[in-house]
């Protein structure tokens, strides 16, 4: 009887050793990441008329593209929200335009 109760345990003691192992061998499962928004954008800025060119300046800063008459310039790093002008050789400045994606032409149609 002894041998029959010592048999039971040592099975017991495999079968619960076996299922012990296969359950943690699982691994772990990472939470999902969120998806990134990007934090700059590359924009076009776009002349609609023969007056619209000079310096783009994004924030008061020159980007160093300059936009000619009926042309595009494309700029890269642009923050959301930034605002964007033009300045001419000669010291005029444009209105300010200002850029909100996901929309990333931005279009002088006129200087001022």
């Amino acid at each position: 009887m002894n041998k029959l109760i010592l048999k039971k345990v040592f099975y017991f003691v495999l079968l619960f050793s076996v299922v012990l192992l296969l359950t943690s061998c699982a691994g772990t499962v990472s939470p999902p990441t969120p998806p990134t928004t990007p934090t700059t954008y590359t924009i076009k800025v776009i002349s609609g008329c023969g007056d619209c060119f000079g310096n783009v300046v994004i924030n008061g800063i020159p980007s160093g593209s300059y936009l000619i008459p009926w042309g595009a310039a494309n700029i890269s790093g642009v923050p959301a929200g930034a605002a964007i002008r033009l300045e001419d050789e000669f010291g005029w400045v444009s209105h300010t335009e200002f850029f909100y994606p996901p929309y990333t032409n931005i279009i002088f149609s006129q200087f001022f």
